[in-house]
């Protein structure tokens, strides 16, 4: 018996068609990764020069960031991650009451200083807590003017502008409670 075996073969004409279809399913449904980061807004550019209004001391509160990560308020008193939302807060809301502090929300400016081994982490912890401040302020603010509560959620939500008393609230905030947050880098 002569019997000649055929060679097995694939038929391959399918195989273009296959790969294709699974190099778009993985372009569609791979999901890139972005950078990590925070957003900040940076304020409209000025057609015109102007100079800055010099700020007075007391309406600066200055907070750094050593490389041990330790937290010096007003580079003579140690303090905590957990005060700084209080601390903001006491500044801005002072309306000139006591000395050390600011005269007005407008006028307040809060610097936040660290060093190049500061922990990105608990840099971002800190500036959390300083918006925090911030927020519950203008909460406290619209709360007392407007004779309803407010939270801090919802003023964050104000920046959505969805209607327009969200706008007209999210403009009157601007004006009343600008957010002035001075970062510096020490190279140390």
């Amino acid at each position: 018996m002569n019997l000649k075996r055929q060679k097995a073969t694939v038929n391959a004409s399918s195989m273009a068609d296959i790969a294709f279809l699974l190099l778009i399913f993985f372009l569609v449904s791979t999901r890139i990764a972005t950078e990590k980061g925070f957003a900040m807004s940076l304020p409209p550019k000025q057609e015109q020069k102007t100079q800055p209004t010099p700020a007075l001391d007391r309406d600066v509160l200055r907070i750094a960031i050593n490389s041990e990560n330790k937290i010096l308020i007003e580079s003579d008193k140690n303090g905590t991650v957990s005060e700084i939302k209080n601390l903001v807060k006491t500044h801005l809301m002072n309306y000139g009451k006591d000395e050390n502090y600011s005269q007005h929300p407008k006028k307040a400016v809060v610097v936040l200083s660290s060093q190049r081994q500061t922990d990105y982490n608990f840099y971002i912890d800190v500036l959390d807590e300083i918006k925090a401040g911030y927020n519950e302020s203008k909460a406290d603010f619209l709360s007392k003017k407007m004779g309803a509560k407010y939270t801090s959620i919802e003023v964050i939500d104000f920046a959505l502008q969805k209607t327009q008393e969200e706008k007209e609230l999210y403009q009157l905030l601007q004006k009343e409670f600008p957010v002035n947050i001075l970062e510096q880098n020490n190279q140390l």
